[in-house]
C-alpha cells in the first residue's frame, strides 16, 4: 500500500475529514488531498505529526519499507547462517570419512602384509652360447618382486630395477632374448619337473633307497647333485612334509655333481638308510637338487628342484 491510500485509510480510521487532519498537522485541506491522491508526499516534520496523530509509527506510515529491509536482512543472514552450517556440516564428513578411508587402507596394509602368498618363478635363457637365469620371490596377488637373485646379466642390459611386475619383467626378458635369437624357459616355484623328466628305476625301491632316472627333454646344462630330502604326505593337511633327520649320525653326502642329455639319461642310487633308517607305510616323494652348471660357487639361492612320488605298502 503507498503512503498517500495509507495516510486515506488511517485517516478514516481516526474518524476525521481532511480539514480536521490538516489542521492538526498544520496543512490545509488541499494538501492532505494532495497527499492521498499520492500528488505530493509529507517532508518529515510532516510525517512527525501525522504519525502523532494518526497514532502509527513512521515505519508503519511508510508502509514498513524499513521493517521490510530489516527482515530482508534477518533473512538473508539466516540464509547464510545455514549456509555456513551446511559447509561445516559438509566439511566435519569429508573429514570424517578422510578418517575412516585412512584407517581402512592402514588397516589393509597390514592385514596384505600378513597374508601375502610368496610364489617363485624363475626364467632360465640361452643367449649367443651362454646361459642366463634369474630368480624372482613375489607377492602372488599383486606380482610385486620382494626378493631376486641368481644372474645379473638382464637387470644390467634391460635396467629391471624401475619395472614393478613380475611377469613384465619376464616378459620383457623373454622378448629381449627371442629378438636376438635365444630361448627362454620359465620355471615356476624353482620346480624343473616340466623341464625334466624324472622317474624311479623299475624294481629299485625298497624301504631304504632307490634309483632315481633323470632324462632332459632338452640339451640343458644342468647339474645333479648328490643331496636329497624326503617328505611324508600328510592326508589330514593335504599337503607334504620333510621327514626328520637321523642327526645322531654322520650321513654326510659326496661333492660330485651329474650332468645328463636326452640321449643319455642319468641313474643315481639314494640310500636313506643313514639319514631316515626304514619307511614305514605312506606316500612319499624324493626331492632332487639341481643348478645351472657354472664356475660360480652355488648357494641355496642358486638352486632348482625335482621330485618324484613313490610309495611304501
Amino acid at each position: 500500500m503507498d503512503l498517500g491510500n495509507k495516510i486515506l485509510k488511517l485517516r478514516k480510521k481516526a474518524g476525521l475529514s481532511q480539514e480536521q487532519l490538516g489542521e492538526k498537522v498544520n496543512v490545509t485541506r488541499q494538501t492532505i488531498s494532495n497527499w492521498e491522491l499520492g500528488e505530493t508526499t509529507p517532508n518529515t516534520e510532516q510525517l512527525k505529526l501525522l504519525s502523532k496523530e494518526l497514532n502509527v509509527s513512521i515505519d508503519e506510515l511508510l508502509d514498513n519499507d524499513v521493517k521490510d529491509v530489516l527482515i530482508d536482512k534477518v533473512t538473508n543472514t539466516e540464509k547464510m547462517s545455514g549456509t555456513i552450517l551446511t559447509l561445516i556440516k559438509f566439511l566435519v564428513f569429508v573429514i570424517i570419512l578422510g578418517i575412516i578411508i585412512f584407517i581402512f587402507l592402514a588397516s589393509y596394509k597390514i592385514y596384505r602384509k600378513s597374508k601375502i602368498v610368496r610364489r617363485e618363478e624363475s626364467i632360465y635363457c640361452k643367449l649367443y652360447g651362454e646361459e642366463h637365469g634369474i630368480s624372482i620371490v613375489y607377492d602372488e596377488l599383486t606380482g610385486v618382486p620382494l626378493e631376486s637373485g641368481s644372474d645379473a646379466y638382464f637387470y644390467d642390459i634391460l635396467d629391471l630395477d624401475k619395472y614393478n611386475n613380475v611377469h613384465q619383467i619376464f616378459n620383457i626378458i623373454n622378448d629381449y632374448v627371442k629378438r636376438n635369437g635365444g630361448t627362454c624357459e620359465i620355471v615356476e616355484e624353482r620346480n624343473l619337473n616340466h623341464l625334466i623328466d624324472v622317474s624311479i628305476k623299475e624294481g629299485s625301491l625298497t624301504k631304504t633307497g632307490l634309483t632315481i632316472v633323470i632324462k632332459e627333454r632338452y640339451d640343458y646344462d644342468f647339474s645333479y647333485g648328490e643331496p636329497f630330502w624326503l617328505e611324508r604326505y600328510n592326508y589330514q593337511t593335504s599337503s607334504y612334509e620333510k621327514l626328520p633327520i637321523n642327526e645322531e649320525k654322520n650321513c654326510a653326502f659326496n661333492l660330485p655333481a651329474y650332468g645328463a642329455s636326452p640321449s643319455k639319461p642319468l641313474e643315481l642310487r639314494q640310500d636313506w638308510s643313514c639319514m631316515y633308517g626304514e619307511l614305514s607305510k605312506g606316500l612319499y616323494r624324493i626331492v632332487k637338487d639341481v643348478f645351472f652348471e657354472s664356475d660360480i660357487p652355488v648357494t641355496e639361492d642358486d638352486m632348482y628342484y625335482l621330485w618324484v612320488e613313490f610309495e611304501i605298502e
